[in-house]
């Protein structure tokens, strides 16, 4: 388990539980849980407690995603993004890429992760990362995580393996959505250009402790942002994705209507 590593950069520094804990201001006990993944510390706890490990905050928040990775092949600020998303209870994201991670199949994760780069990548790095979709999207199955994504019309055209994978990817989507905490949207070709489109990949992610934030990614890497005024920026900007988006239901049936589509062609 990822959070292996907090116990044993904790044991490099030659510190106990209790020594720790005196460092960052809670209690042993508390040091107990972060280790065993049962509860995670407040953004406030986690300069202090990356002071008494001895690590980086980013190598930290990698410590605390708790996703099994090859830290040779990962980027740093994908490291950063995954720990974010495992504390939060809500997020919102524009994808125009392709179907979101957290509704990926492992098929689809496969094929997809499979052409990263202009010269490949191994096979241990496309079977780690579709077991890390997998234990992403643990959380959206069990109710812990609710999400709510918008899908520009190509990003569900875009071909990603075979019609087999295809129809399987679509239909399991479309099936997701049928859960109470899931809502997925689509918005047309006839939704035209709007901002959230112009703007491209973002989400918004929102946690039971501190301040929504929103996460980037482009070429480079992802950024995140916490300024109050640009969170509430790109809320409005969400929010007027959704207006153009067809509603749920009938981005549902959108999607099967493809799913149908790609399962004729198998």
């Amino acid at each position: 388990m990822r959070r292996d590593l907090l116990i044993d950069a904790r044991k490099a520094s030659g510190k106990t539980q209790e020594q720790v804990a005196e460092l960052v201001g809670v209690d042993r006990t508390t040091v107990g849980k972060w280790e065993r993944d049962e509860s995670t510390p407040h953004p406030k706890q986690r300069p202090l407690y990356a002071e008494a490990l001895g690590v980086t905050l980013s190598e930290l928040a990698a410590m605390l995603s708790s996703i099994p990775h090859d830290t040779n092949e990962m980027p740093a600020w994908l490291n950063t993004y995954l720990g974010m998303e495992q504390s939060a209870d809500r997020l919102w994201a524009h994808e125009p890429r392709c179907v979101h991670g957290l509704l990926q199949t492992p098929g689809y994760t496969a094929a997809i992760v499979s052409r990263v780069g202009v010269t490949g990548v191994s096979d241990t790095y496309v079977q780690q990362s579709v077991e890390q979709r997998r234990y992403r999207q643990s959380r959206v199955r069990d109710g812990s995580l609710t999400i709510d994504v918008i899908h520009p019309e190509p990003a569900l055209h875009l071909q990603v393996g075979d019609a087999a994978v295809m129809a399987e990817q679509l239909t399991a989507m479309a099936d997701c959505a049928d859960l109470p905490n899931v809502t997925v949207r689509v918005t047309t070709y006839a939704a035209g250009q709007y901002e959230a489109r112009r703007i491209g990949y973002f989400s918004l992610l929102a946690h039971p402790w501190g301040n929504p934030s929103v996460y980037l990614e482009g070429y480079g890497g992802g950024r995140q942002i916490t300024d109050a005024d640009e969170v509430a920026y790109f809320n409005t900007v969400y929010e007027q994705a959704t207006h153009v988006a067809l509603p749920p239901r009938e981005s549902v049936g959108f999607i099967r209507d493809l799913a149908n589509e790609w399962e004729a062609r198998r």
